[in-house]
């Protein structure tokens, strides 16, 4: 996996707390699912993130970052 060092659009620092969404449609309609994590890194294509002590690529496409 090759990161990118130059940020793409808006992230945040390496080990800062994120939230993550992301939208699901299901047959009762839209629900949104959210990931409270670790930010580490990210590649064109995913976040690469801490969750929970374990590091996992969330799709960029699926998932934005949360703003209160």
């Amino acid at each position: 996996m090759t990161t990118i060092e130059t940020p793409i659009g808006n992230v945040p620092k390496s080990g800062q707390d994120v939230h993550l969404v992301r939208w699901i449609h299901t047959a009762d309609g839209w629900t949104s699912e959210t990931l409270l994590c670790t930010y580490l890194a990210c590649t064109a294509e995913a976040w690469i993130v801490d969750s929970r002590g374990e590091r996992i690529a969330l799709p960029r496409d699926e998932w934005s970052q949360f703003a209160f």
